[in-house]
């Protein structure tokens, strides 16, 4: 592995109103960052794009990463979908917007910009990091809860 490469874990989810993401980021095998957060109103799609842009946010520059995501929604549209999405101004071929078309817009760039290459997971499949995220999106979407 290059120096400048990162694996990074990513997961999104939703429940009881409350949506959460989460990111690790690996630097030659080694945990560097475990980061999460939440928003009320949300869906488990912007969650799952959500916690790749906030990692894709975190690296510096001539970063090389290679993202695990277990949403083939996410990886699919962004390196599928997005290329023509934008060719068409940011419409499905048939002139219909595009769901989470903001982030969709805002992940595209950062992937481009860090040339990030995008593999598929399955999720709660026994991956170490994968498990983690989804355990850092659990604690992150119950933490200090209103009543």
């Amino acid at each position: 592995m290059l120096a400048n490469s990162l694996e990074i874990f990513t997961d999104g989810s939703f429940k009881d109103k409350w949506g959460s993401w989460a990111y690790i980021i690996l630097h030659q095998g080694i945990v560097t960052h475990e980061v999460s957060g939440r928003e009320r109103k949300t869906c488990s799609n912007r969650m799952e794009y959500q916690a790749a842009i906030e990692a894709l946010r975190a690296l510096s520059a001539g970063a090389i990463p290679v993202i695990y995501s277990d949403s083939r929604i996410v990886i699919d549209n962004i390196t599928i979908h997005a290329p023509t999405w934008k060719a068409n101004g940011w419409l499905k071929k048939n002139g219909r917007p595009i769901p989470n078309v903001d982030l969709i817009k805002i992940l595209y760039r950062l992937s481009q910009k860090h040339n990030v290459t995008w593999k598929w997971i399955r999720a709660h499949s026994g991956n170490t990091y994968n498990e983690r995220c989804d355990d850092l999106c659990v604690m992150a979407r119950v933490r200090e809860l209103p009543s």
